[in-house]
């Protein structure tokens, strides 16, 4: 079982965010989650200054970021790290009075970090690093749809995550 902590800066995330994120865990098979610790939730201020390693030839102010996967090291297991407001400012700009994106964003950033920890652990059909995330991010997404529109007796109420 994945642990989910919160670790905010002076910021307090909305109420809806820590279950939504529990809740597309809950729906993952558990062959996907095997040997990752826990899913932090925390806000650009608590993550610190600096830049990542090269990302497509670029570095990124880590203050930026959405999410980051961090890989066993020194013993410690792995584990994943949410920016929680990067995340919802990114899904307030799709969002419509008709369609609410923060499950969207939150799936597409969190499945897109546990694709790089499958990259790691699993491998990849695809080049590593992120166009790996990216691929095992939709198929993540692809199963977990499979299994709502099989539970919701193919109702076409259930909308896509992304």
């Amino acid at each position: 079982m994945v642990v989910i902590y919160e670790n905010y800066k002076d910021y307090s995330a909305p109420e809806r965010v820590q279950p939504i994120v529990a809740g597309l865990l809950g729906e993952l098979a558990p062959k996907y989650l095997h040997g990752l610790q826990s899913v932090v939730l925390t806000n650009s201020v608590a993550v610190g200054k600096g830049k990542t390693m090269r990302v497509g030839g670029r570095r990124y102010p880590r203050r930026e970021c959405r999410g980051f996967y961090h890989p066993k090291r020194s013993g410690e297991p792995p584990w994943i790290e949410l920016v929680v407001d990067n995340i919802l400012a990114w899904s307030d700009a799709y969002t419509t009075a008709e369609q609410d994106y923060t499950e969207r964003a939150l799936a597409s950033v969190l499945f897109h970090e546990i694709g790089h920890h499958l990259d790691y652990t699993i491998g990849s059909p695809t080049r590593r690093g992120e166009i790996a995330a990216d691929a095992w991010r939709d198929r993540l997404i692809e199963e977990i749809l499979r299994k709502r529109w099989a539970r919701l007796g193919a109702r076409r109420e259930v909308s896509p995550l992304v």
